[in-house]
């Protein structure tokens, strides 16, 4: 069919295109209708708060996650001393719980902690696999907002500056010592605004609206909290124990030398060998720390008051030298089961094999010498310390034979001229020389 007089056939593909082309020449905008338990929008707040250790006075600084419900305005806010991915999602799960439920969408920005470029230079986007784990557990999905378009997540744009104004700056001149304090405060300060009216020009407050009509339409939450779960391998060490980001946790002893699996699942740690499970422990937060279970001990050694092996550690210091021993002895009494210092014990051993034994002495000498001024005992102190006994060493001035003032200018009055090997003569090989006896008058009696 012909096209009426002055207008022309488009494809439908062009047709988009011109309708695109119009809308982004006018800024035509369509208001979004919120539905009840529709979604949940989370962002983090720009401003930050302090949190001032009591004893050093060092601040930290506490990043503010926020959640809004769209529909009815609930916000909801929580502290993390970062926005890694751990507590981001540790921060939703926060905001599960206080709103008792899941809603069907969750709309958070372009953070990596949440979805990732599906290619370099890419505009699209794909929810990153720690985030989709932790959402499916929760019967939820992610539909991250768009570049470059906060009104995308209008609501919770509108919800940080309200918590920002209305939380945050009013807890900006209170000092708070640690994260639990800080959150409590948080919480007291959210549920003022969750409360307040009037709201949207209306006596009513945001909670009696999420309380009416969107409360009963969350999905209800799953019996027990999402756990992210790390998998790891470790190696056995001499001291059956296994170290896992700097903490060291306990086996049983005949695993030595194996290599284990390591599930870390919430604050629980478990190790398992050949499929099996040999231990479990609660993940230790300090550097460097033992977990032990004695159970895990070989026998004679659950009593850290009798255990026999560190004897062997003593008796190889003492072939370097009595610094070294007192030394090793030092370490092995600075932990609270002495097989904990089995490793460093052998460790400092090692490095005085061969030439480096006395350089291991005098380090030794340097750390325990001074009774007044004993330093602790660990291989890194003993290493550094033999550095700098070899630098002391390689810079120390090399002494040069001071000359004899007079030169000997005669031959010793029991020089002899004949340098021969029979300087004596013959005789001292006789027998009466050899047996100090003279047989002279035993040859006159015989005849």
């Amino acid at each position: 069919m012909p096209a009426p007089e002055g207008l022309r056939h488009y494809s439908y593909e062009r047709f988009r295109q011109l309708v695109g082309q119009e809308v982004q020449a006018r800024g035509l905008t369509a208001r979004i209708q919120h539905i009840p338990g529709h979604t949940m929008q989370v962002d983090w707040a720009g401003t930050k708060i302090r949190i001032i250790d009591s004893v050093t006075r060092r601040a930290t600084s506490i990043s503010v996650f926020v959640a809004t419900l769209p529909y009815s305005g609930m916000v909801f806010a929580y502290g993390c001393v970062d926005e890694r991915q751990p507590n981001w999602l540790a921060a939703h799960r926060h905001a599960f719980e206080y709103f008792r439920g899941v809603a069907e969408v969750i709309v958070p920005d372009n953070a990596s902690t949440a979805s990732n470029a599906i290619r370099t230079g890419d505009k699209a986007r794909r929810v990153n696999t720690a985030y989709e784990e932790f959402l499916t557990h929760y019967n939820t999905a992610a539909l991250p907002t768009r570049p470059v378009r906060p009104k995308d997540k209008g609501n919770v744009e509108s919800g940080v500056k309200v918590v920002t104004n209305w939380a945050i700056r009013r807890l900006a001149d209170r000092e708070f010592s640690n994260l639990d304090d800080l959150n409590t405060a948080l919480r007291a300060a959210v549920e003022a605004i969750n409360d307040r009216t009037p709201f949207r020009d209306q006596q009513v407050s945001r909670r009696q609206i999420f309380q009416e009509a969107e409360a009963d339409l969350l999905a209800a939450l799953p019996d027990e909290p999402f756990l992210p779960t790390v998998w790891k391998k470790s190696k056995v060490s001499p001291d059956w124990h296994i170290t896992i980001a700097t903490v060291h946790y306990s086996v049983p002893y005949q695993h030595v030398g194996d290599t284990v699996d390591v599930r870390i699942r919430g604050d629980q740690l478990e190790v398992f060998a050949a499929g099996a499970t040999i231990a479990t422990h609660t993940v230790g937060t300090q550097r460097g720390a033992y977990v032990t279970d004695v159970v895990h001990c070989p026998p004679g050694m659950e009593n850290p008051n009798n255990l026999w092996s560190s004897q062997y550690f003593l008796t190889q210091a003492s072939r370097v030298g009595p610094n070294t021993r007192m030394a090793i002895a030092d370490l092995l009494a600075s932990r609270p089961i002495v097989a904990q210092a089995y490793l460093p014990a052998r460790n400092i051993l090692a490095m005085g094999k061969g030439d480096n034994k006395p350089i291991l002495e005098a380090a030794c000498l340097r750390l325990v010498g001074d009774a007044t001024r004993r330093r602790a005992i660990s291989y890194t102190g003993v290493k550094n310390m033999m550095a700098a006994v070899r630098s002391d060493q390689a810079t120390r001035p090399a002494t040069t034979p001071t000359p004899r003032a007079h030169a000997r200018s005669t031959s010793p009055p029991h020089w002899h001229g004949d340098r021969g090997g029979l300087l004596g003569g013959a005789g001292q090989f006789s027998l009466e020389a050899l047996t100090g006896t003279d047989t002279s008058d035993h040859k006159e009696e015989s005849k």
